[in-house]
Protein backbone atom coordinates (compact mmCIF):
# COMPACT_ATOMS: atom_id res chain seq x y z
CA UNK A 1 0.00 0.00 0.00
CA UNK A 2 1.57 2.85 -1.36
CA UNK A 3 1.19 6.50 0.35
CA UNK A 4 0.80 9.70 -1.26
CA UNK A 5 0.78 13.18 -0.67
CA UNK A 6 -0.19 16.28 -2.00
CA UNK A 7 -1.40 20.00 -0.21
CA UNK A 8 -4.11 21.10 -2.56
CA UNK A 9 -2.24 23.34 -4.78
CA UNK A 10 1.34 22.22 -4.99
CA UNK A 11 4.66 22.56 -2.51
CA UNK A 12 5.02 25.11 0.19
CA UNK A 13 7.28 27.31 -2.47
CA UNK A 14 4.36 27.56 -4.30
CA UNK A 15 2.98 30.29 -1.86
CA UNK A 16 5.56 32.45 -3.10
CA UNK A 17 4.01 33.88 -6.24
CA UNK A 18 0.29 32.27 -7.47
CA UNK A 19 -1.68 33.66 -10.41
CA UNK A 20 -4.17 35.31 -8.34
CA UNK A 21 -3.81 38.57 -7.03
CA UNK A 22 -3.39 37.49 -3.39
CA UNK A 23 -2.81 34.22 -1.37
CA UNK A 24 -4.22 33.73 2.23
CA UNK A 25 -2.85 31.24 4.56
CA UNK A 26 -5.97 31.65 7.17
CA UNK A 27 -4.50 29.22 9.77
CA UNK A 28 -0.50 31.36 9.47
CA UNK A 29 -2.69 34.36 10.32
CA UNK A 30 -0.62 36.03 7.36
CA UNK A 31 -2.06 37.65 4.26
CA UNK A 32 0.19 37.42 1.03
CA UNK A 33 -1.04 40.31 -1.20
CA UNK A 34 0.69 42.51 -4.05
CA UNK A 35 1.87 44.82 -1.41
CA UNK A 36 4.02 42.34 0.61
CA UNK A 37 3.40 39.56 3.61
CA UNK A 38 0.76 41.74 6.31
CA UNK A 39 -0.44 40.10 9.67
CA UNK A 40 -4.20 39.41 10.07
CA UNK A 41 -6.58 38.63 13.23
CA UNK A 42 -6.55 35.12 12.71
CA UNK A 43 -4.54 33.22 15.72
CA UNK A 44 -1.10 32.25 14.70
CA UNK A 45 -0.91 28.33 14.11
CA UNK A 46 0.99 25.70 11.49
CA UNK A 47 -0.86 26.07 8.07
CA UNK A 48 -2.96 24.08 6.60
CA UNK A 49 -1.38 22.41 3.39
CA UNK A 50 -4.30 19.95 3.12
CA UNK A 51 -4.36 16.19 2.73
CA UNK A 52 -0.75 15.09 2.80
CA UNK A 53 -0.15 12.10 -0.11
CA UNK A 54 4.09 11.34 0.81
CA UNK A 55 4.13 8.52 -1.34
CA UNK A 56 3.02 7.79 -4.94
CA UNK A 57 3.76 6.39 -8.35
CA UNK A 58 6.47 8.30 -9.85
CA UNK A 59 5.48 7.30 -13.73
CA UNK A 60 3.23 10.21 -14.17
CA UNK A 61 4.96 12.94 -12.64
CA UNK A 62 4.87 15.80 -14.30
CA UNK A 63 8.27 16.35 -15.07
CA UNK A 64 7.85 20.07 -14.39
CA UNK A 65 10.29 21.11 -11.55
CA UNK A 66 8.12 21.55 -8.38
CA UNK A 67 9.98 25.17 -7.64
CA UNK A 68 9.14 26.27 -11.67
CA UNK A 69 5.88 24.84 -11.46
CA UNK A 70 4.89 26.68 -7.97
CA UNK A 71 6.22 30.08 -9.55
CA UNK A 72 2.88 30.12 -12.18
CA UNK A 73 2.63 33.49 -14.70
CA UNK A 74 6.57 34.09 -14.24
CA UNK A 75 8.25 34.36 -17.74
CA UNK A 76 10.59 32.26 -18.38
CA UNK A 77 14.34 33.26 -18.20
CA UNK A 78 15.78 32.24 -21.46
CA UNK A 79 19.39 32.22 -22.10
CA UNK A 80 20.62 33.71 -24.94
CA UNK A 81 23.88 32.34 -26.12
CA UNK A 82 25.49 35.20 -28.60
CA UNK A 83 28.32 34.00 -30.55
CA UNK A 84 31.41 35.81 -30.70
CA UNK A 85 32.20 37.40 -34.34
CA UNK A 86 35.13 36.18 -35.62
CA UNK A 87 38.17 37.94 -35.74
CA UNK A 88 40.03 38.43 -38.67
CA UNK A 89 44.00 38.28 -38.15
CA UNK A 90 44.91 41.84 -39.82
CA UNK A 91 47.71 42.04 -37.18
CA UNK A 92 50.95 41.19 -38.84
CA UNK A 93 53.98 41.54 -37.82
CA UNK A 94 56.05 43.97 -39.94
CA UNK A 95 59.14 42.75 -40.07
CA UNK A 96 62.31 44.95 -39.63
CA UNK A 97 65.10 45.57 -42.63
CA UNK A 98 67.51 43.10 -42.78
CA UNK A 99 70.17 44.62 -44.37
CA UNK A 100 73.67 44.70 -42.98
CA UNK A 101 73.25 48.21 -41.64
CA UNK A 102 69.91 47.61 -39.80
CA UNK A 103 71.39 47.80 -36.77
CA UNK A 104 73.32 50.77 -37.33
CA UNK A 105 70.79 52.74 -39.40
CA UNK A 106 68.87 54.10 -36.35
CA UNK A 107 71.80 55.76 -34.57
CA UNK A 108 73.26 57.01 -37.81
CA UNK A 109 71.98 60.67 -36.87
CA UNK A 110 73.70 60.54 -33.55
CA UNK A 111 77.58 61.40 -32.72
CA UNK A 112 79.74 58.63 -32.64
CA UNK A 113 80.06 56.26 -29.89
CA UNK A 114 82.27 58.06 -26.83
CA UNK A 115 85.03 56.26 -25.42
CA UNK A 116 85.04 54.77 -21.78
CA UNK A 117 87.68 53.50 -19.54
CA UNK A 118 90.01 53.68 -22.18
CA UNK A 119 87.93 51.48 -24.96
CA UNK A 120 86.33 53.03 -27.71
CA UNK A 121 84.11 51.67 -30.61
CA UNK A 122 86.44 52.14 -33.32
CA UNK A 123 89.09 49.42 -31.29
CA UNK A 124 86.35 47.10 -31.59
CA UNK A 125 85.54 47.39 -35.18
CA UNK A 126 89.33 47.62 -35.94
CA UNK A 127 89.62 43.81 -35.24
CA UNK A 128 88.15 40.96 -37.57
CA UNK A 129 84.51 41.03 -38.04
CA UNK A 130 83.10 37.69 -37.06
CA UNK A 131 79.46 35.87 -38.43
CA UNK A 132 77.19 37.37 -36.62
CA UNK A 133 73.70 36.01 -35.81
CA UNK A 134 71.04 35.72 -39.00
CA UNK A 135 68.83 38.51 -39.27
CA UNK A 136 65.64 36.99 -37.43
CA UNK A 137 67.96 36.68 -34.60
CA UNK A 138 69.01 40.32 -34.49
CA UNK A 139 65.51 41.10 -33.94
CA UNK A 140 64.94 38.53 -30.73
CA UNK A 141 68.60 38.06 -29.44
CA UNK A 142 70.83 40.21 -27.61
CA UNK A 143 73.52 41.33 -29.79
CA UNK A 144 76.37 41.35 -26.64
CA UNK A 145 75.63 37.98 -25.59
CA UNK A 146 73.32 36.29 -27.44
CA UNK A 147 70.42 36.11 -24.80
CA UNK A 148 66.62 36.77 -25.67
CA UNK A 149 66.51 41.05 -26.18
CA UNK A 150 64.20 42.80 -24.79
CA UNK A 151 64.39 45.94 -26.63
CA UNK A 152 66.66 49.04 -27.55
CA UNK A 153 68.30 50.03 -24.46
CA UNK A 154 71.42 52.89 -24.21
CA UNK A 155 70.89 52.79 -28.37
CA UNK A 156 70.69 49.11 -28.82
CA UNK A 157 69.23 45.34 -28.92
CA UNK A 158 69.75 43.99 -25.75
CA UNK A 159 68.69 41.98 -22.55
CA UNK A 160 67.96 42.98 -19.75
CA UNK A 161 70.84 41.74 -18.17
CA UNK A 162 73.57 43.64 -20.42
CA UNK A 163 71.47 46.38 -19.80
CA UNK A 164 71.76 46.34 -16.11
CA UNK A 165 75.45 45.71 -16.71
CA UNK A 166 76.25 48.57 -18.87
CA UNK A 167 74.36 51.18 -16.35
CA UNK A 168 76.21 50.16 -13.44
CA UNK A 169 79.40 50.63 -15.55
CA UNK A 170 78.97 53.94 -16.39
CA UNK A 171 77.57 55.17 -13.10
CA UNK A 172 79.86 53.68 -11.23
CA UNK A 173 82.63 54.15 -13.95
CA UNK A 174 83.87 50.69 -13.22
CA UNK A 175 87.33 49.33 -14.53
CA UNK A 176 87.95 45.89 -15.35
CA UNK A 177 90.77 43.41 -16.54
CA UNK A 178 90.44 40.66 -18.68
CA UNK A 179 92.27 37.46 -17.26
CA UNK A 180 92.03 35.90 -21.29
CA UNK A 181 93.43 37.27 -23.92
CA UNK A 182 91.65 40.46 -24.05
CA UNK A 183 89.68 38.82 -26.95
CA UNK A 184 87.18 36.54 -24.83
CA UNK A 185 84.21 35.44 -27.56
CA UNK A 186 81.09 36.79 -25.91
CA UNK A 187 78.21 34.75 -25.24
CA UNK A 188 75.82 33.99 -21.94
CA UNK A 189 78.28 32.04 -19.78
CA UNK A 190 81.39 33.97 -20.94
CA UNK A 191 79.55 37.65 -20.04
CA UNK A 192 79.95 36.23 -16.02
CA UNK A 193 83.30 35.79 -16.46
CA UNK A 194 84.90 38.73 -18.42
CA UNK A 195 83.57 41.83 -17.78
CA UNK A 196 86.25 43.76 -19.54
CA UNK A 197 85.20 42.21 -22.69
CA UNK A 198 81.85 42.32 -22.14
CA UNK A 199 82.24 46.08 -22.11
CA UNK A 200 83.88 46.32 -24.86
CA UNK A 201 81.45 44.00 -26.90
CA UNK A 202 78.49 46.62 -25.06
CA UNK A 203 80.33 50.01 -27.15
CA UNK A 204 80.94 47.41 -30.46
CA UNK A 205 76.72 47.20 -30.59
CA UNK A 206 76.21 50.64 -30.16
CA UNK A 207 75.34 50.85 -26.62
CA UNK A 208 75.96 54.91 -25.15
CA UNK A 209 77.65 55.90 -22.80
CA UNK A 210 75.68 59.31 -22.41
CA UNK A 211 72.52 58.16 -22.75
CA UNK A 212 72.59 56.21 -19.25
CA UNK A 213 70.89 58.90 -16.65
CA UNK A 214 73.17 59.62 -13.40
CA UNK A 215 71.45 58.19 -10.55
CA UNK A 216 71.55 61.38 -8.91
CA UNK A 217 68.89 62.29 -11.07
CA UNK A 218 66.94 58.85 -11.19
CA UNK A 219 66.37 59.49 -7.30
CA UNK A 220 64.52 62.73 -8.19
CA UNK A 221 62.50 61.68 -10.44
CA UNK A 222 61.34 59.03 -8.49
CA UNK A 223 60.95 61.71 -5.25
CA UNK A 224 59.06 63.62 -7.89
CA UNK A 225 56.95 61.11 -8.87
CA UNK A 226 55.82 59.47 -5.59
CA UNK A 227 54.99 63.30 -4.59
CA UNK A 228 52.56 63.53 -7.56
CA UNK A 229 50.86 60.32 -6.54
CA UNK A 230 50.87 61.16 -3.11
CA UNK A 231 49.15 64.42 -4.17
CA UNK A 232 46.30 63.12 -6.52
CA UNK A 233 45.06 60.72 -4.12
CA UNK A 234 44.65 63.22 -1.87
CA UNK A 235 42.53 65.12 -4.35
CA UNK A 236 40.07 62.30 -4.75
CA UNK A 237 37.24 62.90 -1.90
CA UNK A 238 36.41 60.10 0.19
CA UNK A 239 32.88 60.06 -0.64
CA UNK A 240 33.07 59.71 -4.31
CA UNK A 241 34.20 56.06 -4.00
CA UNK A 242 30.84 54.20 -3.40
CA UNK A 243 30.36 50.65 -4.19
CA UNK A 244 27.05 48.77 -4.80
CA UNK A 245 27.19 47.36 -1.01
CA UNK A 246 27.02 50.95 0.12
CA UNK A 247 24.26 51.81 -1.52
CA UNK A 248 22.23 48.92 -0.41
CA UNK A 249 23.63 50.02 3.07
CA UNK A 250 21.91 53.38 2.28
CA UNK A 251 18.01 51.92 1.53
CA UNK A 252 18.78 49.08 4.43
CA UNK A 253 16.60 51.38 7.27
CA UNK A 254 13.59 51.36 5.15
CA UNK A 255 13.89 48.10 4.17
CA UNK A 256 14.19 46.71 7.71
CA UNK A 257 11.41 49.43 9.11
CA UNK A 258 8.95 47.14 10.76
CA UNK A 259 6.40 46.98 13.61
CA UNK A 260 6.21 44.38 16.83
CA UNK A 261 3.38 41.63 15.46
CA UNK A 262 0.06 42.03 16.61
CA UNK A 263 -1.89 39.87 19.21
CA UNK A 264 2.22 39.05 20.42
CA UNK A 265 3.13 39.54 24.03
CA UNK A 266 6.36 41.53 23.73
CA UNK A 267 7.85 40.76 26.60
CA UNK A 268 10.90 42.04 27.86
CA UNK A 269 13.76 40.85 26.36
CA UNK A 270 16.52 41.90 29.49
CA UNK A 271 15.50 42.92 32.88
CA UNK A 272 15.24 46.07 33.59
CA UNK A 273 18.42 46.16 35.95
CA UNK A 274 20.36 44.61 33.39
CA UNK A 275 19.43 47.62 30.87
CA UNK A 276 20.50 50.36 33.72
CA UNK A 277 24.09 48.68 34.29
CA UNK A 278 24.33 48.63 30.33
CA UNK A 279 23.34 52.41 30.25
CA UNK A 280 26.00 52.97 33.12
CA UNK A 281 28.86 50.91 31.21
CA UNK A 282 27.66 52.72 27.91
CA UNK A 283 27.18 49.60 26.17
CA UNK A 284 25.21 50.45 22.93
CA UNK A 285 21.57 49.98 23.16
CA UNK A 286 19.24 48.39 21.00
CA UNK A 287 17.14 50.89 18.60
CA UNK A 288 13.70 50.54 18.65
CA UNK A 289 13.66 49.19 15.01
CA UNK A 290 15.54 46.16 16.06
CA UNK A 291 13.52 45.49 19.29
CA UNK A 292 11.12 45.48 16.91
CA UNK A 293 13.01 42.99 14.22
CA UNK A 294 13.66 40.58 16.89
CA UNK A 295 10.02 40.78 18.15
CA UNK A 296 8.56 39.72 14.60
CA UNK A 297 12.08 36.68 14.30
CA UNK A 298 10.33 35.15 17.76
CA UNK A 299 6.80 35.25 17.27
CA UNK A 300 7.13 33.83 13.48
CA UNK A 301 10.14 31.32 14.94
CA UNK A 302 7.49 30.06 17.62
CA UNK A 303 4.52 30.25 15.24
CA UNK A 304 6.57 28.21 12.86
CA UNK A 305 8.21 25.46 14.91
CA UNK A 306 5.60 22.55 15.32
CA UNK A 307 3.66 21.01 12.19
CA UNK A 308 -0.23 21.02 12.95
CA UNK A 309 -1.75 18.07 15.26
CA UNK A 310 -3.74 17.33 12.04
CA UNK A 311 -0.31 16.42 10.14
CA UNK A 312 1.36 15.08 12.95
CA UNK A 313 -1.74 12.54 13.29
CA UNK A 314 -2.04 11.67 9.67
CA UNK A 315 1.94 10.94 9.73
CA UNK A 316 1.70 8.30 12.62
CA UNK A 317 -2.02 6.58 11.11
CA UNK A 318 0.10 5.96 7.78
CA UNK A 319 3.37 4.60 9.87
CA UNK A 320 1.02 2.22 12.31
CA UNK A 321 -0.54 0.80 8.76
CA UNK A 322 2.39 -0.18 7.05
CA UNK A 323 3.45 -3.56 7.67
CA UNK A 324 6.96 -3.19 6.11
CA UNK A 325 10.62 -3.29 7.02
CA UNK A 326 11.16 -1.23 10.15
CA UNK A 327 14.19 0.47 8.61
CA UNK A 328 11.90 1.54 5.77
CA UNK A 329 9.45 2.90 8.49
CA UNK A 330 12.07 4.83 10.13
CA UNK A 331 12.95 6.38 6.92
CA UNK A 332 10.26 7.22 5.88
CA UNK A 333 8.81 8.51 8.74
CA UNK A 334 12.01 10.74 8.94
CA UNK A 335 11.18 12.29 5.42
CA UNK A 336 7.64 12.81 6.09
CA UNK A 337 8.73 15.05 9.26
CA UNK A 338 11.50 16.63 7.09
CA UNK A 339 8.96 17.55 4.69
CA UNK A 340 6.53 19.30 7.01
CA UNK A 341 9.62 21.11 8.73
CA UNK A 342 11.16 22.34 5.56
CA UNK A 343 7.51 24.10 4.79
CA UNK A 344 7.19 25.67 8.17
CA UNK A 345 11.27 26.86 7.34
CA UNK A 346 9.21 28.28 3.92
CA UNK A 347 6.99 30.28 6.09
CA UNK A 348 9.23 31.20 9.07
CA UNK A 349 11.24 33.01 5.74
CA UNK A 350 8.28 34.69 4.40
CA UNK A 351 8.28 36.46 7.69
CA UNK A 352 11.29 38.23 7.34
CA UNK A 353 11.59 41.93 7.39
CA UNK A 354 13.19 42.53 3.77
CA UNK A 355 12.67 38.97 2.23
CA UNK A 356 9.76 39.90 0.36
CA UNK A 357 12.15 43.00 -1.04
CA UNK A 358 14.53 41.19 -2.84
CA UNK A 359 13.13 39.89 -6.23
CA UNK A 360 11.21 36.38 -6.54
CA UNK A 361 14.00 34.50 -8.20
CA UNK A 362 16.13 35.69 -5.81
CA UNK A 363 13.72 34.24 -2.71
CA UNK A 364 13.50 30.52 -4.18
CA UNK A 365 17.04 30.27 -4.60
CA UNK A 366 17.52 31.26 -0.76
CA UNK A 367 14.90 29.11 0.28
CA UNK A 368 16.49 25.99 -1.39
CA UNK A 369 19.66 26.80 -0.50
CA UNK A 370 19.38 27.12 3.30
CA UNK A 371 16.42 24.65 4.05
CA UNK A 372 18.71 22.31 5.25
CA UNK A 373 20.57 24.24 7.30
CA UNK A 374 18.11 25.92 8.98
CA UNK A 375 16.55 22.61 9.42
CA UNK A 376 19.62 21.04 11.39
CA UNK A 377 19.25 24.54 13.58
CA UNK A 378 16.34 23.74 14.56
CA UNK A 379 17.12 20.26 15.39
CA UNK A 380 20.16 21.99 17.88
CA UNK A 381 17.02 23.48 19.63
CA UNK A 382 15.24 20.41 20.01
CA UNK A 383 18.21 18.57 20.88
CA UNK A 384 17.94 16.83 24.22
CA UNK A 385 20.85 16.03 26.34
CA UNK A 386 20.29 13.47 28.85
CA UNK A 387 19.39 11.39 25.73
CA UNK A 388 21.62 12.72 23.64
CA UNK A 389 18.71 12.47 21.12
CA UNK A 390 16.59 14.99 19.42
CA UNK A 391 13.01 15.57 20.01
CA UNK A 392 10.89 15.73 16.51
CA UNK A 393 7.98 17.60 16.14
CA UNK A 394 5.46 14.51 17.34
CA UNK A 395 7.74 14.36 20.31
CA UNK A 396 9.18 11.09 19.58
CA UNK A 397 12.91 11.02 20.35
CA UNK A 398 15.35 9.93 17.50
CA UNK A 399 18.69 8.71 18.99
CA UNK A 400 22.12 7.95 16.93
CA UNK A 401 20.46 4.52 16.18
CA UNK A 402 16.82 5.43 14.79
CA UNK A 403 19.04 7.29 12.19
CA UNK A 404 21.08 4.06 11.67
CA UNK A 405 18.26 2.36 10.89
CA UNK A 406 16.40 4.41 8.54
CA UNK A 407 19.91 4.70 6.54
CA UNK A 408 21.53 8.01 7.63
CA UNK A 409 24.26 6.72 9.72
CA UNK A 410 26.91 8.80 7.60
CA UNK A 411 25.67 12.86 9.40
CA UNK A 412 24.20 11.88 12.45
CA UNK A 413 27.61 11.90 14.30
CA UNK A 414 28.57 15.66 12.94
CA UNK A 415 24.77 16.72 13.52
CA UNK A 416 25.14 15.74 17.48
CA UNK A 417 28.38 17.04 17.60
CA UNK A 418 26.76 20.47 16.71
CA UNK A 419 23.79 20.00 18.74
CA UNK A 420 26.17 19.28 21.86
CA UNK A 421 27.95 22.72 20.55
CA UNK A 422 25.09 24.78 20.85
CA UNK A 423 23.68 23.61 23.47
CA UNK A 424 26.86 24.38 25.26
CA UNK A 425 26.47 28.05 24.68
CA UNK A 426 23.66 28.20 26.28
CA UNK A 427 21.97 29.76 22.82
CA UNK A 428 18.52 31.21 23.82
CA UNK A 429 15.62 31.95 21.34
CA UNK A 430 16.77 35.44 20.26
CA UNK A 431 19.93 34.48 19.38
CA UNK A 432 18.33 30.92 17.30
CA UNK A 433 16.13 33.69 15.46
CA UNK A 434 18.85 36.01 14.23
CA UNK A 435 21.21 33.35 13.48
CA UNK A 436 18.28 31.73 11.55
CA UNK A 437 17.83 35.15 9.42
CA UNK A 438 21.32 35.28 8.77
CA UNK A 439 21.34 31.65 7.56
CA UNK A 440 18.79 32.58 5.07
CA UNK A 441 20.37 35.54 4.01
CA UNK A 442 23.28 33.88 3.33
CA UNK A 443 25.44 35.00 -0.09
CA UNK A 444 24.20 31.94 -2.80
CA UNK A 445 25.50 31.12 -5.91
CA UNK A 446 23.14 32.70 -9.02
CA UNK A 447 21.61 35.23 -6.72
CA UNK A 448 20.60 38.21 -9.01
CA UNK A 449 21.20 40.95 -6.39
CA UNK A 450 23.82 39.62 -4.05
CA UNK A 451 24.55 43.02 -2.73
CA UNK A 452 21.29 43.13 -1.19
CA UNK A 453 21.15 40.23 0.18
CA UNK A 454 24.64 40.94 1.50
CA UNK A 455 23.46 44.41 2.99
CA UNK A 456 20.06 42.94 4.29
CA UNK A 457 22.65 39.60 6.55
CA UNK A 458 25.05 42.79 7.57
CA UNK A 459 21.64 43.89 9.67
CA UNK A 460 20.83 40.86 10.83
CA UNK A 461 24.49 40.63 11.97
CA UNK A 462 24.89 43.72 13.90
CA UNK A 463 21.34 43.19 15.94
CA UNK A 464 22.98 39.99 16.66
CA UNK A 465 26.34 41.87 18.00
CA UNK A 466 24.37 44.94 19.56
CA UNK A 467 22.04 42.17 21.38
CA UNK A 468 25.19 39.95 22.57
CA UNK A 469 26.60 43.19 24.10
CA UNK A 470 23.19 44.11 26.13
CA UNK A 471 22.53 40.57 27.68
CA UNK A 472 26.01 39.85 28.91
CA UNK A 473 26.48 43.24 30.23
CA UNK A 474 29.23 44.35 28.00
CA UNK A 475 31.78 42.24 28.92
CA UNK A 476 34.77 40.35 27.24
CA UNK A 477 32.58 37.22 26.88
CA UNK A 478 30.65 39.01 24.53
CA UNK A 479 33.16 38.91 21.43
CA UNK A 480 33.70 35.75 21.95
CA UNK A 481 30.54 34.29 21.75
CA UNK A 482 29.44 36.76 19.32
CA UNK A 483 32.38 35.02 16.98
CA UNK A 484 31.49 31.73 17.87
CA UNK A 485 27.67 32.09 16.79
CA UNK A 486 29.21 33.70 13.81
CA UNK A 487 31.71 30.25 13.32
CA UNK A 488 28.74 28.41 13.37
CA UNK A 489 27.72 29.59 9.60
CA UNK A 490 30.56 28.25 7.96
CA UNK A 491 29.65 24.51 10.39
CA UNK A 492 26.00 24.81 8.90
CA UNK A 493 27.21 24.75 5.21
CA UNK A 494 29.28 22.20 6.03
CA UNK A 495 26.48 19.69 7.11
CA UNK A 496 24.30 21.24 4.51
CA UNK A 497 26.89 19.90 2.06
CA UNK A 498 26.61 16.44 3.85
CA UNK A 499 23.30 16.20 3.68
CA UNK A 500 22.99 16.66 0.15
CA UNK A 501 26.10 13.88 0.45
CA UNK A 502 23.31 11.55 1.99
CA UNK A 503 20.40 12.30 -0.37
CA UNK A 504 23.00 11.16 -3.06
CA UNK A 505 24.06 8.65 -1.37
CA UNK A 506 20.49 7.16 -0.62
CA UNK A 507 19.38 7.52 -3.79
CA UNK A 508 22.39 5.31 -5.06
CA UNK A 509 21.27 2.18 -2.82
CA UNK A 510 17.38 2.94 -4.50
CA UNK A 511 16.25 4.78 -1.15
CA UNK A 512 13.19 7.10 -2.68
CA UNK A 513 13.02 10.43 -1.72
CA UNK A 514 9.94 12.21 -2.09
CA UNK A 515 10.02 14.45 -4.82
CA UNK A 516 9.48 17.62 -3.05
CA UNK A 517 12.35 17.28 -1.19
CA UNK A 518 14.84 16.10 -4.40
CA UNK A 519 13.54 18.95 -5.98
CA UNK A 520 14.25 21.52 -3.10
CA UNK A 521 17.86 19.99 -2.45
CA UNK A 522 19.15 19.71 -5.66
CA UNK A 523 18.86 15.85 -5.54
CA UNK A 524 20.37 14.83 -9.35
CA UNK A 525 18.12 11.87 -11.21
CA UNK A 526 21.10 9.21 -11.73
CA UNK A 527 20.84 6.60 -14.54
CA UNK A 528 19.53 3.48 -13.64
CA UNK A 529 22.11 0.84 -15.14
CA UNK A 530 24.74 3.73 -11.81
CA UNK A 531 22.17 2.30 -9.26
CA UNK A 532 22.46 -1.51 -10.35
CA UNK A 533 26.30 -1.28 -10.78
CA UNK A 534 26.55 0.13 -7.21
CA UNK A 535 24.01 -2.27 -5.90
CA UNK A 536 26.11 -4.61 -7.35
CA UNK A 537 23.55 -5.76 -9.94
CA UNK A 538 23.95 -6.50 -13.76
CA UNK A 539 22.26 -4.65 -16.65
CA UNK A 540 20.39 -6.50 -19.08
CA UNK A 541 22.09 -6.54 -22.56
Amino acid sequence: MKRRWSNNGGFALRMLEESSSEVTSSSAGLVLGPGGLTMSPSPLDSPDYGELELWYEDTAYNQHSVIASAVQGCAAVQTTIIPLPSMNNTLSRTPRSTSANSISSGREDLSPSSSLNGYSANDAESKKAKKGPTPRQQEELCLVCGDRASGYHYNALTCEGCKGFFRRSVTKNAVYCCKFGHECEMDMYMRRKCQECRLKKCLAVGMRPECVVPETQCAIKRKEKKAQKEKDKQQIPPSSVVTTTDTFKSEIPSLMKCDPPPHAECTQLLSQKLLEENRAKNVPALTFNQLAVIYKLIWYQDGYEQPSEEDLKRIMINSAEESEDQHDVNFRHITEITILTVQLIVEFAKGLPAFTKIPQEDQITLLKACSSEVMMLRMARRYDAESDSILFANNRTYTRDSYIMAGMADTIEDLLHFCRQMYSMTVDNVEYALLTAIVIFSDRPGLEQADLVQAIQSYYIDTLRIYILNRHGGTTKCMILFAKLLSILTELRTLGNQNSEMCFSLKLKSKKLPRFLEEIWDVQDIPQTKIANTNGGQSNE
